[in-house]
């Protein structure tokens, strides 16, 4: 991977809502109302912790775009 972070998405028919992603990295991820989340920004965000989240998503919903 570069030193600059590829685009993510959320899924958000994998989504579960947990909030785990907002937690970990709430300058990248928000809830959306509707009890999933949502990327509000891909610039700048932390190679290996977002790798981190990715794996540990619940619903596998944290994808590369």
């Amino acid at each position: 991977m570069s030193d600059e972070t590829r685009e993510f998405f959320v899924d958000q028919d994998l989504c579960t809502g947990c909030g785990d992603c907002i937690k970990a990295m709430p300058e990248h991820f928000e809830d959306t109302g509707e009890d999933t989340a949502d990327v509000t920004a891909s610039e700048g965000a932390d190679a290996s912790k977002l790798e981190k989240v990715m794996k540990e998503c619940p619903g596998k919903a944290i994808k590369w775009k």
